[in-house]
């Protein structure tokens, strides 16, 4: 998986400098590019992608504003921190319909700078679509956030899953829950809630919250991201969380989720099947018909009891592997339905 590109651009070469030295040695490897005004930005835009752009406003020529609106052209997908230590609220709300992901005044600390950088980064990663990959030391990680999120609020089970229904992770009795359902069909509402929220206030990160209290179960559930969900099921009775104690503790599990996550590999259904399934699909037809290249068999079908006879002594003989002509001649396998 490639390092994530981040092009920085500031006319204060110190701070550009300080900005991109800061960023250096942090979990994520970053591939890095510098330009010191909005022009030179728009070239080594328009050479490539990159997945941040970090900009300052208060530039000569071109100022960071009109950087922004550039990329939205060029770009639309980009995303950009705006930075500025001349805020107004009319400047703020220009770049909010920019759709600035996050608006940064100045002086700012390194460390907030850092968060930021590593939030953009990992929230465009676990709202890509693709299939979850995760090492071993990742989904103990998973497992862990799950199980302290379990202890806090008192679930019977809780699920890390796909918007599609594609469970990943979870802990717990699921008791014969039918969860991949269940997940597909949040997955669903989830998504109408996400964009309800971007029209509302434009808020393409925010954490939400789905709820449903039955007479047995308490179920909740909250997104990361936007392919990504975590649902719990609470036994109700006196004694259950109440509402405003799982959505806390939920959400500050969906934060700690969010960084696991963040770096983790994706991968489409096309490429698993490409490196995997039809690799090991080839190998297992290698075998079963291994002999087939040198076998010397009859073709014609003999309907008679010695023809039966002949055929049951090649089956114990070869018990193990048969030829493809032996399959069709016992009936195993139908010649006409691969002639199809």
């Amino acid at each position: 998986m490639a390092n994530p590109r981040i092009l920085i651009v500031d006319d204060d070469v110190s701070l550009l400098t300080a900005l991109r030295d800061c960023l250096k040695g942090m979990k994520t490897e970053y591939e890095i590019v510098a330009a010191t005004d909005g022009l030179a930005a728009l070239k080594h835009l328009e050479k490539g992608s990159f997945d941040l752009v970090v900009t300052d406003y208060g530039m000569a020529g071109m100022d960071g504003l009109e950087l922004l609106e550039s990329i939205r052209s060029i770009r639309p997908k980009t995303r950009v921190v705006f930075m500025t230590a001349y805020g107004t609220d009319e400047l703020q709300a220009e770049t909010r319909r920019l759709q600035a992901y996050r608006y940064l005044t100045k002086p700012m600390r390194i460390n907030t700078f850092r968060q930021v950088v590593e939030d953009a980064l990992g929230d465009m990663a676990i709202s890509r679509p693709g299939i979850l990959i995760l090492s071993d030391e990742r989904y103990r990680e998973v497992i862990q956030q799950l199980e302290v999120l379990q202890d806090d609020v008192g679930t019977r089970c809780i699920f890390l899953a796909d918007i599609d229904g594609q469970v990943i992770a979870h802990i717990g009795d699921e008791d014969g829950y039918s969860i991949e359902q269940i997940a597909s069909l949040l997955g669903g509402g989830m998504a109408t809630l996400i964009e309800s929220g971007r029209v509302f206030d434009d808020d393409k990160e925010s954490i939400n919250l789905a709820y449903r209290e039955g007479l047995k179960n308490c179920l909740y559930a909250i997104n990361i991201g936007e392919q990504l969900l975590v649902i719990l099921i609470l036994d109700n009775g006196p004694f259950v969380s109440r509402i405003g104690s799982v959505w806390f503790y939920a959400q500050r599990a969906a934060q700690k989720l969010r960084q696991t996550l963040g770096d983790a590999n994706y991968a489409s259904p096309q490429q698993i099947f490409d490196d995997t399934t039809g690799e090991d699909l080839q190998k297992e037809l290698d075998s079963l018909f291994a002999s087939g290249q040198d076998a010397d068999v009859d073709n014609s079908m003999d309907d008679s009891s010695e023809g039966d006879a002949h055929e049951d002594e090649c089956l114990e003989e070869k018990a193990s592997v048969i030829t493809f002509q032996e399959a069709i001649q016992t009936g195993i396998l139908s010649k006409d339905s691969f002639n199809q």
